[in-house]
């Protein structure tokens, strides 16, 4: 393949494999950009051979940064969860399932377990231990529940007290 030089002093290949070359003289200039200097090479004379440098290309290096620096984005800052809206049934066996002892609530009825169901999905209630005799689970509040029911009460209390005449 010919090979040109241009006006800067900038060897260019022409055909379909510059582009597989110029990667190689990218690396070879790296190499070169930090020669280890010595004291034997500082005493000769400047008169024998001068060092030859290839000039690196800055085109391709400059696309490549470009993009990295626009991936960089700020971080995006979470909003707060929604409040859960819960039906007076819900809101009443959450308030049962806080109230009870260590092994947690075991549901009586079909209902109850659906609406229990309903609450674990909400991620309000979770599952015990394991009922010997029934089978079923006993069902304990978490914290995200116990969240819920605080500000439930706070929010019944503002609504309940007097606005102001």
């Amino acid at each position: 393949m010919a090979v040109k030089k241009a006006a800067g002093g900038i060897k260019k290949q022409e055909g379909p494999a510059s582009k597989a070359k110029t990667g190689a003289v990218k690396s070879a200039a790296k190499k070169e950009t930090a020669p280890k200097k010595s004291s034997a090479a500082a005493t000769k004379p400047a008169a024998t051979k001068p060092a030859v440098t290839k000039p690196a290309v800055t085109k391709p290096a400059a696309t490549k940064a470009a993009p990295k620096a626009a991936a960089a984005k700020p971080a995006v800052k979470k909003a707060a969860p929604k409040p859960v809206k819960l039906s007076v049934s819900q809101t009443e066996l959450l308030k049962k399932i806080s109230g009870t002892s260590e092994p947690g609530y075991l549901a009586e009825k079909k209902a109850e377990q659906k609406t229990i169901d309903a609450l674990l999905e909400r991620k309000l209630v979770k599952k015990g231990s394991k009922h010997k005799e029934k089978g079923t689970y006993h069902h304990l509040i978490s914290t995200a529940g116990k969240k819920h029911l605080e500000t439930a009460a706070a929010e019944a209390a503002k609504s309940s007290s007097p606005s102001g005449s």
